[in-house]
């Protein structure tokens, strides 16, 4: 949302890829503005950037804020440095003077600046807890933007920057939904809706289509061959990654994450159904935000329970986190090793048997811990090999959320 025309009325607009498109009314239609500013995987924000009375956009890329007043494509009137890998950006008028400033949400701690300028906070608090989907506006009309915060489908807002209760609260959509912020564009991706109370073990679509799934949970001895495979056969995959994994191997989750989406496997694979509600709170949190500091990508809304162990109970835990569960149609079963009686040849006849539109496969990047194989990696250049040849195509889980 943002007063693209300056007229004093907010109006809705959408980012797709680098690509904006604005309406100047609310209503239904033709885009009146689409420009191009920024590319996929940037985190869009908009704000009244010199205060004059219409809003300008921006991209954050890792820590950096590429801003712009004019709303045509063209390079960043200001680039700022602020914050930190796995921040979440937010922006607002903290002080009420028509100029929005910039600011970044660190787990519960809020670090804001009155200007979209680089320096240190002006301004730290704490407000809502880790895991909660940040969100700003002005809620009492005064002029100043307040904080908040969505958790689930609740909302805990306030008018002061300041530690404290909430001024309201209520509760508003279902746990999943995307939430929306004044500021900041969309903050939180939306859980989609076949995933609700719901999984997928394919994917939602009759097309002859596979998606590649890896898991990241033990070693990372087969990760090397398995990206070298992916990238010389140009084939997509999703990877899912504990926050244990992802602490071990950091350089190699960035390596992931820079060609890749990645998903959320909890902290260190512990069986959901036996857990808490608040147990099963700390390990999606704890992952989701070991995942974002380590290599600042955001895994929502993808969720892959361990060892497959799941119930409604948990579904919809999850889905209240920003996360919907991805299963499989097919385990390859090269985790068993070559001690569990598998090879390269029934890994890879095992994945084409079950050949079917929307296939999800589920493969590992690590070694058997006793025997030494990767069997998954050794056989992922002949499943893809095999599965094109039947005329089928490769897709990333993102295709269809």
């Amino acid at each position: 949302m943002g007063d693209w025309d300056g007229n004093g009325t907010a109006t809705p607009g959408v980012v797709r890829d680098g690509v904006w498109y604005l309406r100047n009314t609310l209503g239904g239609g033709a885009a009146d503005v689409t420009l191009a500013f920024g590319r996929a995987g940037d985190v869009p924000v908009v704000g009244d950037w010199d205060g004059n009375g219409a809003t300008g956009i921006g991209i954050v890329r890792g820590t950096t804020w590429h801003l712009r007043n004019a709303l045509t494509s063209g390079p960043a009137r200001s680039t700022v440095s602020y914050g930190r890998l796995g921040d979440v950006p937010v922006a607002g008028d903290w002080d009420g003077n028509g100029t929005t400033g910039i600011g970044v949400v660190r787990g519960a701690t809020w670090l804001l600046r009155q200007l979209p300028s680089g320096g240190a906070a002006q301004l730290t608090f704490n407000y809502g807890r880790a895991g909660d989907v940040p969100v700003t506006g002005d809620w009492d009309g005064n002029g100043t933007t307040g904080a908040g915060v969505l958790r689930g489908a609740t909302w805990l807002l306030t008018d002061r920057l300041a530690t404290g209760p909430a001024t309201r609260t209520f509760t508003f959509g279902t746990c999943g939904d995307g939430g929306l912020s004044t500021s900041s564009a969309i903050t939180a991706p939306a859980v989609p809706g076949s995933l609700r109370a719901n999984e997928w073990t394919t994917l939602p679509t009759s097309t002859r289509v596979v998606a590649l799934t890896f898991d990241a949970g033990g070693n990372a001895q087969g990760l090397p061959s398995i990206l070298d495979t992916l990238a010389r056969t140009h084939t997509p995959a999703t990877f899912f990654l504990t926050g244990a994994w992802t602490s071990q191997n950091p350089a190699l989750a960035r390596q992931v994450v820079a060609r890749y989406p990645v998903g959320n496997h909890s902290v260190n694979h512990p069986d959901f159904t036996t857990l808490s509600d608040a147990a099963v709170r700390d390990q999606v949190v704890g992952a989701h935000q070991t995942i974002r500091t380590t290599t600042g990508a955001d895994p929502r809304p993808w969720f892959r329970f361990p060892f497959g162990a799941r119930d409604s109970r948990t579904i919809g835990l999850v889905n209240c986190l920003g996360y919907g569960s991805v299963r499989w149609t097919v385990d390859s079963l090269g985790w068993q090793g070559t001690s569990g009686g598998q090879s390269t040849t029934s890994v890879r006849q095992r994945v084409v048997d079950a050949l079917t539109p929307g296939e999800i496969v589920l493969m590992h990047v690590g070694s058997h811990p006793t025997d030494g194989s990767t069997l998954d990696a050794a056989a992922l250049a002949g499943i893809i090999s095999d599965i094109r040849a039947r005329g089928y195509q490769f897709v990333t889980l993102e295709a269809f959320g």
